[in-house]
């Protein structure tokens, strides 16, 4: 039976890797296979997060290369934990590779990628011209579509709208309000962009010392990272319950 897939989607620096990375960290310890593929085709974003290496046998090229049945084979194991396997770009390749990868061949690897794990995540791209990002979309059962309170970010939204009408996915949106840095006011971005967010994140600031360290928020159990992880709790527990 094939897995549930789900796709982190949003724009530039909207926190879609760091949640992406710790809800796969959540669900990987509910006794779940869980997979998680980056979307990022010119650098392994999510090495960085992971504190791992991806090896030049493994990755995202790899994977797309051909019909592998071995598909499994080509995500990396997070040292952290058994259940949670992860495919980016490895960590040195040619970026003449970005040129290969079509449509076709992505939806043929998550189909397969599909049928080897429980939860497959999909970290999407900002940019409506990824293949990786828009096959994850099309295919996701659910698109949790985060937001960082910015003019930038109403005007991502905005841009994405034609996009979100064609592909038919506005009804697959789950969308999720970080909490601002102290830049912008949150309420005046909800009343800009008129969503009804289901779940709403703290702003963490020692986010990208962590990510740099390589240790997911999910391990550090500060306040605010706790806080963090307990809207993840939730958000998990909501698709334990889609695959019930």
């Amino acid at each position: 039976m094939s897995s549930k897939i789900y796709a982190i989607w949003g724009g530039n620096s909207s926190g879609k890797t760091t949640f992406a990375v710790n809800l796969a960290c959540v669900l990987s310890k509910r006794d779940v296979l869980v997979g998680l593929i980056s979307s990022n085709l010119t650098y392994g974003e999510l090495q960085t997060f992971f504190g791992q290496v991806v090896s030049p046998g493994k990755g995202l090229y790899e994977a797309l290369h051909e019909d592998n049945p071995n598909i499994g084979e080509k995500f990396t194991e997070y040292g952290e934990s058994k259940n949670l396997f992860f495919m980016s770009v490895p960590t040195h390749y040619s970026s003449l590779l970005c040129d290969t990868v079509t449509l076709e061949s992505v939806e043929r690897m998550m189909n397969a990628a599909s049928l080897v794990f429980d939860i497959l995540l999909v970290d999407g791209a900002a940019e409506i011209n990824n293949p990786v990002s828009d096959v994850g979309l099309w295919l996701a059962d659910r698109i949790f579509t985060l937001h960082r309170p910015a003019i930038g970010a109403q005007m991502w939204y905005q841009g994405v709208a034609d996009f979100v009408r064609e592909l038919h996915i506005a009804q697959k949106q789950t969308h999720i309000l970080l909490a601002s840095n102290g830049e912008f006011d949150d309420k005046t971005y909800q009343s800009m962009v008129e969503l009804p967010f289901a779940y709403e994140l703290p702003y963490i600031k020692r986010a990208g010392e962590l990510e740099n360290a390589g240790t997911p928020l999910y391990f550090f159990r500060d306040r605010p990272c706790r806080h963090y992880s307990k809207v993840l709790e939730e958000i998990a527990n909501g698709i334990n319950m889609d695959n019930s």
